[in-house]
């Protein structure tokens, strides 16, 4: 799942794609932030949560959080590269990391994200980032959350994801230790999970069903890794 840098000749053609397509927002401010140096060579996971038997935070069995992160997911994996990372996906369709012959649901879950973290061990990430959905019993409950681990940077990298969040898209974004996750507190690098929005908010899984907002959340969040290794590169609160 280890996805390289696109050639420049696809990168041209991208940055003509998003800046006469969007036509309003972030997207036109593609150039301004375009130093290809922050991000080469670094090796970033993207991984979108659940997948398979596991379809998360669901709303009538009709919007999933799991095809809704995969979607966003690949969108900031193609801002990401576009940028000169090197961006590994724990996964590009709908499955978990489990075996087949694991049948229960418990015992998938434990192997997959072990594996999660096994496969950012493996590729030697600079960074991860773990995309999820949050869903509350209280439908008026709304915004974003970005979990970061305890190691360093990871606040950082949190609080830049949460500054582009506001920015592109409006929404509160609030950043909160997450080592009760196994996926960051396990985690052998920079980590943050970010939950995008409340599926159980009617005004939010309007906005996560719709695949221009979800641009725009990848968009934030690619800005924020970004900012993240030029304000690391420049000396500033990235390091």
């Amino acid at each position: 799942m280890r996805r390289r840098p696109r050639s420049r000749l696809l990168l041209f053609l991208l940055l003509l794609l998003l800046l006469r397509g969007g036509g309003e927002g972030p997207f036109c401010q593609t150039a301004s932030w375009l130093y290809p140096v922050a991000l080469v060579g670094k090796v970033i996971v993207v991984d979108p949560g659940h997948g398979g038997v596991d379809p998360g935070a669901h709303y009538q069995a009709k919007i999933l959080e799991k095809d809704l992160v995969l979607s966003m997911g690949k969108m900031l994996a193609a801002f990401l590269e576009a940028e000169g990372a090197e961006v590994v996906m724990t996964r590009t369709e709908d499955r978990d990391l489990a075996p087949p012959d694991i049948l229960s649901l418990s015992a998938r879950k434990r192997y997959d994200l072990k594996e999660r973290m096994e496969l950012t061990r493996r590729v030697r990430a600079d960074a991860y980032l773990s995309l999820h959905v949050n869903s509350s019993p209280d439908s008026s409950r709304q915004g974003v959350y970005a979990y970061y681990s305890s190691r360093a940077g990871s606040r950082e990298l949190a609080v830049l994801l949460a500054e582009e969040i506001r920015r592109t898209v409006s929404r509160r974004c609030f950043c909160l230790s997450g080592n009760q996750y196994y996926v960051l507190r396990e985690n052998p690098t920079v980590a943050v999970l970010v939950e995008v929005g409340f599926i159980s908010n009617p005004q939010e899984r309007k906005l996560l069903s719709d695949p221009a907002y979800q641009r725009k959340v990848a968009w934030a969040l690619a800005r924020g890794v970004y900012r993240f290794y030029a304000e690391q590169s420049a000396g500033g609160r990235g390091k």
